[in-house]
C-alpha cells in the first residue's frame, strides 16, 4: 500500500484486488472519516473480476448469474446507490472520502458533477477529450468510460467512479446481460445501459502519471 500526503487529501494506493475488501473498506472510512478518527482520503484501487451492483438493486435483473459463476465473476453490493458496474484489472477505481460538511449532501448531484469535472481535467491534461453527462459520466467520443456514485453516511461523503482503462468490454457485456426482465413491481433500481470504450483505445497513459494527475487535480477543489 502506497500513502502520500498534500494538504488537502491523504492518497492511498491499495494492492489488494479482494472486491469483497474493498467494498468494505470504502465503508469503513467513510465512517472513520465521519467519524474524525482519519483524515480526508482519496484512495485508488483495482478488483478482480467482479459485478458490484448499487445499494438498492437486485441482482437477477442487472447480471447473468450463470455466466458470472462460470468464470468466477464475484457479484456483490456496494453501500452508494446508482448502477452495476464491471470490475477487472483494467478498470482503475477512485474512491473519495471527506467529511460531509466539506460537501453537503444536499448539493450531491453539483458535488458528483464537481468530482467528475475534477477526473475529466486530469484526462485532458493527458490531451484526451472527454466531457462530463448528466448523470456525472465521463464520455469520449460519446461513449462512457467512467461512472460514478456517492452515499452519504456517518458524517461522511463518499464519491467512488470507475475508469475503463484496458477492462475485457465483451465480458462485461456478457455479465451484464441478465436473462430475466425487469419487474418494476419489485421497485429495484434498473441500471441505465450505455456504450462504453477503454481510454487506452485513445491514448495510452501511464497509471502511475494518471493516479498522480487526478490527485492534483481533485485536491484543487478542496484548496
Amino acid at each position: 500500500m502506497i500513502i502520500m500526503y498534500m494538504k488537502n487529501l491523504v492518497l492511498i494506493k491499495s494492492n489488494s484486488y479482494e472486491p469483497e475488501f474493498n467494498i468494505a473498506l470504502d465503508e469503513m472510512m467513510l465512517f472513520l472519516v465521519g467519524k474524525g478518527a482519519l483524515p480526508n482520503v482519496i484512495r485508488f484501487y483495482k478488483n478482480f473480476p467482479s459485478v458490484i451492483l448499487g445499494r438498492f438493486q437486485c441482482k437477477e435483473f442487472e447480471v447473468d448469474e450463470d455466466y458470472c459463476k462460470q468464470h468466477g465473476i464475484k457479484i456483490l453490493k456496494r453501500i452508494s446507490g446508482g448502477g452495476a458496474v464491471f470490475h477487472d484489472l483494467g478498470n482503475l477505481n477512485v474512491s473519495l472520502i471527506v467529511l460531509e460538511r466539506i460537501l453537503p449532501r444536499k448539493y450531491i448531484l453539483d458535488n458528483m458533477f464537481l468530482l467528475s469535472s475534477a477526473i475529466a481535467n486530469a484526462l485532458k491534461y493527458f490531451r484526451i477529450e472527454v466531457y462530463v453527462g448528466g448523470r456525472s459520466e465521463i464520455l469520449v467520443e460519446g461513449k462512457k468510460v467512467s461512472g460514478c456514485a456517492v452515499s452519504a453516511k456517518y458524517g461522511g461523503f463518499l464519491y467512488h467512479s470507475t475508469l475503463l482503462l484496458n477492462s475485457d468490454i465483451e465480458k462485461m457485456k456478457r455479465a451484464l446481460t441478465p436473462k430475466r426482465e425487469y419487474e418494476p413491481a419489485l421497485k429495484c433500481v434498473k441500471s441505465n445501459k450505455a456504450s462504453v470504450m477503454n481510454i487506452y483505445e485513445v491514448r495510452y497513459i501511464s497509471e502511475a502519471d494518471l493516479i498522480q494527475r487526478i490527485y492534483f487535480e481533485v485536491n484543487k477543489v478542496f484548496m
